[in-house]
């Protein structure tokens, strides 16, 4: 005679469940959401623009500017978010889900949560950001789920083409593998035009130079070398994909010396600048710079600008006294100071 044994129905995995989608899938699709919006935000509102997250973090967004502009005081961006909801209420991904092969479904019947589910997924993942707990327990969780997806009852699983949404079922022909790949390549096409748009490079713009006073200090007793001195800046630029914007039209560039010397030949040698930063207590930020030739005259050439950064300048603090030397092959040629009080009071252009 032989035993059966019967295997309980509740630990035994159905032929036909549905893969499970790595966490590493997930993590490419929120990327790749999160640059679509990301873009989208500086399109709208500029580099001050704090764009909203499907994956929202517990301190929030932050656009590190001094005066952030939030995301839903634009029409356009609200739309966005809505419109992402319901892509992924109604076919069970946004556009970084669909490239990264997953979809979020209800648990109960495998098919789309529906609008309201997902909004509410997206507040319930606040729960999800506390020390990022939430966001990482599809690592140890049987059915990969964040708490967000436990309390709204989804599931993540790995596909492209999950059932349809029950208000969509009667209307949903059959699966095409051409209309499926339309799809995919409108998804891929807009992930990358997001992933342009949200990264970014800076440039100047156009430079201004007022003059500073630079005082022989005497500590050279036959100087062979002048130096003029400017407080320097100019407008920066943010460039992303063919966009370039002006994002602040007054930016410090710091302290620029130029020194010029004789030479009938036009040559010039072994030529640096040495700057002593002095702060307020007497403690000093030493600055070296080697030098070219910039141009001649056949009598008196001009070297090459050194130049002292805002930033060096900033960490100085109030009330510093820079004493700049022209030093060519060991020798000082040529010595004279500027203080904070004449590059404060030298003359900035008015925008």
């Amino acid at each position: 005679m032989t035993d059966t044994v019967a295997l309980s129905t509740d630990l035994a995995t159905p032929v036909d469940a549905p893969l499970v989608a790595s966490w590493s899938r997930r993590v490419v699709a929120a990327l790749l959401d999160g640059a679509i919006l990301s873009g989208a935000t500086w399109l709208v509102l500029g580099s001050g623009g704090v764009a909203p997250s499907l994956q929202p973090t517990f301190g929030g967004p932050s656009s590190g500017a001094a005066d952030p502009v939030a995301w839903y005081t634009s029409g356009w961006l609200v739309g966005l978010v809505v419109a992402m909801l319901v892509l992924q209420g109604w076919t069970g991904a946004t556009p970084g889900k669909r490239v990264a092969g997953v979809a979020v479904v209800r648990v109960s019947d495998g098919r789309p949560a529906g609008i309201v589910a997902a909004g509410l997924r997206v507040v319930a993942h606040v729960l999800d950001s506390i020390l990022l707990i939430g966001y990482l327990r599809p690592l140890w969780n049987a059915r990969r789920q964040t708490f967000a997806d436990s309390m709204i009852g989804t599931l993540v699983i790995q596909t492209r083409e999950p059932a349809a949404h029950p208000w969509f079922a009667r209307f949903r022909r059959e699966q095409s593998a051409v209309g499926s790949t339309v799809v995919s390549v409108a998804a891929f096409a807009v992930c990358v035009v997001g992933v342009g748009f949200s990264t970014s490079s800076s440039s100047w713009g156009g430079e201004w130079e007022s003059p500073v006073s630079c005082v022989d200090d005497g500590t050279v007793a036959a100087p062979t070398a002048t130096a003029t001195a400017s407080r320097v800046g100019g407008a920066m630029h943010e460039g992303r994909l063919w966009i370039d914007r002006e994002v602040d039209d007054h930016v410090e560039k710091g302290l620029r010396i130029t020194w010029s010397m004789a030479s009938p030949d036009g040559q010039l040698d072994g030529a640096r600048v040495d700057t002593d930063l002095r702060r307020a207590d007497g403690s000093v930020i030493g600055i070296e710079q080697e030098v070219a030739v910039a141009s001649g005259d056949g009598y008196e050439v001009y070297l090459d600008g050194a130049e002292v950064s805002a930033g060096d300048l900033e960490e100085a603090g109030p009330g510093w006294t820079a004493q700049t030397r022209l030093v060519v092959e060991g020798h000082v040629v040529g010595a004279c100071s500027i203080d904070a009080a004449d590059w404060e009071a030298a003359d900035q252009p008015d925008y």
